[in-house]
């Protein structure tokens, strides 16, 4: 897998994680990159880091980049750029995670079709 990202992917990495994990740990918000990144190694997600994150088809992946959404109207901290950097190093506790979801009341789409893989914060993490 490729760690060999420039600096326009490097900030859709943070701005997806502080759209999504915003109050998360550092780990949390890492995570987040991380399924972005598994997404784009799997054969089954387009291969850039902008594709996987502004994917549309056959559903919108991240809700946050629906018109309106976070995406526009957040910035990243330097929290996220904590989480890159950790991401950067290696870090990877994703077990090969491809989605991830809020907590909240089950059950819902992913858990009745995915894997669950665990819970960080509060998100839950599939395959």
């Amino acid at each position: 897998y490729s760690y060999d990202w420039d600096a326009e992917d490097a900030e859709l990495l943070l701005k997806i994680a502080m759209a999504e994990a915003e109050g998360e740990s550092t780990e949390g918000k890492a995570m987040v990159m991380l399924v972005v990144l598994n997404r784009t190694w799997s054969k089954d997600f387009p291969n850039s880091i902008e594709e996987v994150i502004f994917q549309t088809e056959p559903t919108r992946q991240f809700s946050v980049t629906e018109p309106g959404g976070r995406w526009y109207t957040t910035e990243p901290d330097e929290d996220c750029v904590k989480a890159l950097q950790l991401v950067e190093s290696g870090w990877d506790e994703s077990w090969g995670a491809l989605y991830f979801e809020s907590c909240g009341n089950d059950p819902s789409w992913h858990s009745k079709n995915l894997d669950f893989l665990f819970q960080m914060g509060k998100h839950k993490f599939y395959k």
